[in-house]
């Protein structure tokens, strides 16, 4: 039986994740695939999805709509920075003045329950970001979203906005 990871930030489990992504790059119709779906009905009908979902399910993350929600955004991410936490880097500041994420749009993805609106918004957040983010980070925020992750981003955004 398979024992349940407490988060897909835990060595084994991510790197799983940075595989898949990276596999993307190799199955650019696929990537463009996930790319072009404008909701989580859409991102569960392909297969890069279902094979993430496989090898997550085989080490005890069973959230389908979870797993379909970082398939989905995943694919709109370019590159893997892993210098900070997602919330932290849509703190950093372009140009030393401003956030590339707004205090406004920080605080508007704070109040989203539903993973569907979810997805949309953090879609917006990674192109603005230009597609570098945390992705082991950013996977384990989007798996359990709850309030407790969105306290931890406050923390890490607001943290990283005031140094």
């Amino acid at each position: 039986m398979t024992k349940m990871k407490s988060s897909l930030e835990q060595e084994d489990v991510c790197k799983i994740v940075i595989q898949w992504w990276k596999d993307l790059e190799n199955r650019k119709a696929d990537r463009a695939n996930l790319r072009r779906c404008h909701d989580l009905s859409e991102v569960v009908f392909t297969p890069s999805y279902h094979y993430l979902w496989h090898q997550l399910s085989n080490l005890g993350f069973k959230n389908k709509r979870a797993v379909a929600l970082l398939a989905g955004v995943l694919a709109h991410v370019k590159e893997n920075d892993t210098n900070n936490t997602f919330a932290g880097q849509m703190a950093k500041t372009k140009d030393g003045s401003k956030p590339k994420v707004s205090e406004l749009r920080f605080r508007r993805v704070l109040t989203i329950d539903e993973r569907e609106e979810l997805f949309i918004y953090l879609v917006r957040l990674i192109k603005l970001m230009n597609g570098n983010v945390n992705i082991c980070n950013l996977a384990n925020s989007i798996y359990w979203w709850n309030d407790i992750t969105k306290k931890n981003w406050a923390f890490e955004y607001y943290d990283k906005l005031s140094n």
